[in-house]
């Protein structure tokens, strides 16, 4: 159902309101201070008639009124305008990627955490399944005196990058000659043929150089054993305690139930993820436990696979600053992968 522009504008007023302040907002208050330029008679009746299109409700006889879900998923889908991430923001995240590019775990986690810290409510990324089928070359690269960094480069082409601890001693010719022992036995083979005997040999073979190897090794083990399933990151979770909504000691219980259980938060989020940033409100999740909560996430792309970043917070979201982060970070993200990885 289509609004008139003055009930639209009394509909943004008591959602900007309620988010604000987490209590109903009376007509009084929405005159003051939003400056209608209508009587508070005139916005009561406005407001008993957007309470019987059920996109508000009243949650008291003498009280104001408060947005129902329905009047959340109106102003979302019809009046809402995203307030993305602002200069200074922008800058901060990729000096911050920029500063943790060595290793994709930090990349992934100074992401959450800064997402986490912009819209206030808990953040979760998944990283999905990369496939690839067999190792193409390794590499070993100094990058400052006492520190190297394993290089996997895969059939389709997938750099894994992993800064590891060396000997200070160690020279570059040196780790020239390991890299070619690498290759010799790793060159074109299948990841489904590497075994720990493999490495095991390995080492063996360059046991007097035991510190740098087994750096190495542990960090292609470290490879083959986290690429088969999806990795979810979770940040901010104490941001859930700001919230009026969760102050319930059972409500809050069962919203850590859903993020601590990686297969419950992923059953929760829609199976098919574009580009385009996608937000569902309270009822709409299809599991009960997440009946009061939003998620408003978005989709990335990294080594031809499909992740996913957003945030989880009330049903009385900032849902313009949430969606607006959220699409800035994702494309943030597809910029810095696409550069440097």
């Amino acid at each position: 159902m289509t609004l008139d522009e003055r009930k639209k504008r009394i509909l943004e007023s008591i959602i900007k309101d309620y988010v604000e302040t987490a209590e109903p907002v009376g007509s009084r208050a929405i005159v003051k201070k939003h400056n209608l330029r209508v009587s508070a008679a005139t916005v009561r009746n406005e407001m008993a008639d957007l309470e019987d299109m059920g996109y508000l409700e009243q949650p008291h006889t003498s009280a104001g009124r408060i947005p129902s879900e329905s009047g959340f998923r109106y102003y979302v889908d019809c009046m809402m305008e995203r307030e993305n991430l602002v200069e200074d923001e922008v800058e901060l995240l990729q000096k911050i990627l920029k500063d943790n590019l060595q290793d994709w775990d930090e990349v992934i986690q100074s992401i959450g955490n800064f997402l986490s810290q912009v819209t206030r409510y808990t953040s979760f990324i998944i990283v999905p399944t990369v496939k690839f089928d067999e190792f193409k070359y390794i590499q070993l690269v100094p990058v400052e005196k006492g520190k190297a960094m394993v290089i996997v480069v895969t059939d389709t082409g997938v750099l894994m990058h992993r800064r590891i601890d060396i000997p200070q001693s160690v020279e570059t010719k040196e780790l020239q000659s390991i890299n070619e022992v690498f290759n010799r036995l790793f060159a074109r083979k299948k990841f489904a043929e590497l075994r720990k005997t493999d490495l095991q040999s390995l080492r063996d073979e360059l046991n007097q150089r035991k510190k740098v190897i087994d750096g190495i090794l542990e960090a292609i083990e470290n490879l083959t054993e986290n690429t088969g399933e999806e990795k979810v990151v979770i940040s901010g979770i104490l941001n859930m305690l700001n919230e009026p909504e969760f102050k319930n000691l059972d409500k809050l219980k069962k919203i850590l139930a859903i993020l601590e259980e990686e297969s419950v938060l992923k059953a929760l989020l829609p199976e098919a993820t574009g580009d385009t940033v996608d937000i569902t409100i309270g009822r709409e999740n299809r599991l009960d436990d997440a009946k009061e909560m939003s998620i408003v996430l978005a989709g990335y792309k990294i080594f031809g696979e499909v992740g996913r970043v957003g945030v989880i917070g009330p049903v009385r979201m900032e849902y313009w600053k949430a969606a607006g982060t959220v699409d800035s970070v994702r494309t943030i993200i597809d910029e810095v992968l696409k550069k440097h990885y």
